[in-house]
Formats: C-alpha cells, sequence, structure tokens
C-alpha cells in the first residue's frame, strides 16, 4: 500500500545506484470531497542511461485516509496521448458540464 501524507509531498523522481533514472518534471492536484488526482509529468532515462525519452504523463487517483492519502489507482500514458486526451476534453467541455453549472476556469481543489 503506497501512502503519502501530503499531496505536495508526491514526486515520480527515482533513483537506482545513485543515478536519476526517472525525474518529475511537473506536478498538479485536484482535490474534492476526499478524493485527489495528480498529473504528474515525468522522463526516464534510457536502459543504457546515455539519454532521456520522451515525457509520459502519470494519473493518479488518491483517497483521503486519516491524515494521509493512499494510492487507489494510477494510469500512465504517452505524452502524445495525453495532449490528445486534453484537446479532446477541451473541445467537450459544454458536454462535461452539469445542466445548471455556471462556466468556471479552474474546479474548487486546485493546487499546484
Amino acid at each position: 500500500m503506497i501512502t503519502y501524507g501530503d499531496l505536495d509531498q508526491i514526486t515520480y523522481d527515482t533513483e537506482l545506484d545513485g543515478e536519476l533514472v526517472r525525474k518529475t518534471l511537473g506536478v498538479r492536484a485536484w482535490e474534492e470531497r476526499g478524493w485527489a488526482t495528480v498529473m504528474i509529468v515525468f522522463q526516464e532515462r534510457t536502459k543504457d542511461l546515455a539519454t532521456w525519452r520522451s515525457p509520459k504523463v502519470a494519473l493518479l487517483r488518491l483517497r483521503r485516509v486519516g491524515e494521509g492519502w493512499k494510492k487507489h489507482a494510477l494510469v500512465t500514458l504517452p505524452a502524445a496521448h495525453a495532449v490528445a486526451l486534453g484537446a479532446e476534453i477541451a473541445q467537450r467541455v459544454g458536454e462535461l458540464r452539469a445542466p445548471g453549472e455556471p462556466d468556471v476556469d479552474e474546479p474548487d481543489g486546485l493546487t499546484e
């Protein structure tokens, strides 16, 4: 079970024998009613550790447990799929609003 004390602690950095093999490029979190969704943009090194691969996006779903957060689900997308998904969501924003819901630029609970 993976738990985090605070959403600000979340990083995807990973070292192997003192060498950084996965680095976090950015993190954004949305929190609402005991649940959080965290988007992590990261890069991994090639097997020979010579170069960095194309960025990826991890979407992490967490549930509040006591004073911390417990990992509920994780999806990793190649950068191209994440960008295409973002474009598709932007096109369908009207379909995603509940009837009578006001237009907003940012959802409640957004943290950086």
